[in-house]
């Protein structure tokens, strides 16, 4: 009786061409996103190893140090110099606890230095009429700012504000990087921006994360994309074969046994 059963409930591929073609299709694009996750999450632990690495160091506070080719991302820097009042960047859409505002960027003269310094002051609430630009209340000429530095990470969208030269001042713009404060400003700059601490001098709101997105995440939703891959292909062998009749008049010893 269980030859006869073996041999009249077989297993039968009964393939469509259409679901074939898009589980064709689908199945790569599921897996390259969860590699593409699996990359993501390697990079924000990169990023977050440099951080904690660099952000222990002892801090900078010579000209020299500034000017190295040294990996100085997240180094906290002591630094004096005089800030440049008259020329502000008003960095445009920074979003802080669900409220629109900007980040304010000015030019410092660091002591003994040719190059000026880029300093991130921190975060402004915007008013609700966008024709009316912050107020920003002015640093003392000689000051010791304390922070860290940072350059802007690659990668994002960089979208086209229509700045170019900059005749009146202070300036809104959509993105900043110290290559376009070069332009903005005219002048030669160190290639870090300066982030301010919150109890150094000119702080507004400050607090930077490090990452938008933990490396914890990322690989979650690589097994997500994984686990639909899964998926797909176990619906598509049900779908194209006689899968679920056929283990379903199996004998029961036959599929222990």
């Amino acid at each position: 009786m269980i030859d006869q059963a073996q041999k009249t409930y077989v297993f039968k591929w009964q393939p469509n061409a259409k679901l074939l073609l898009f589980s064709a299709l689908m199945l790569p694009l599921l897996l390259e996103l969860g590699y593409w996750q699996l990359q993501r999450a390697d990079e924000k632990q990169q990023i977050l190893d440099q951080y904690q690495t660099n952000a222990q160091l002892p801090p900078v506070i010579t000209v020299a140090e500034l000017a190295s080719e040294g990996d100085l991302q997240y180094r906290r820097v002591w630094i004096e110099g005089r800030i440049d009042n008259q020329r502000t960047i008003i960095l445009d859409n920074r979003v802080k606890r669900g409220r629109p505002g900007y980040e304010i960027l000015q030019a410092v003269e660091v002591r003994g230095a040719s190059q000026k310094l880029l300093v991130n002051r921190g975060w402004v609430p915007a008013s609700l009429d966008r024709a009316i630009l912050p107020a920003i209340p002015e640093i003392g000429t000689e000051v010791q700012l304390r922070g860290f530095l940072y350059r802007r990470l690659s990668g994002g969208y960089q979208l086209d504000d229509g700045v170019g030269t900059v005749i009146d001042w202070p300036s809104r713009v959509g993105w900043i990087g110290v290559e376009r404060a070069e332009e903005l400003f005219g002048e030669r700059f160190f290639p870090y921006q300066l982030r301010l601490d919150h109890d150094s001098p000119g702080a507004l709101e400050t607090g930077w994360v490090t990452v938008s997105v933990q490396p914890q995440k990322h690989t979650a939703y690589a097994v997500q994309w994984f686990a639909m891959a899964l998926t797909l292909l176990i619906l598509t062998l049900i779908a194209n074969s006689n899968l679920i009749s056929w283990l379903k008049k199996q004998p029961s010893d036959n599929l222990s046994g």
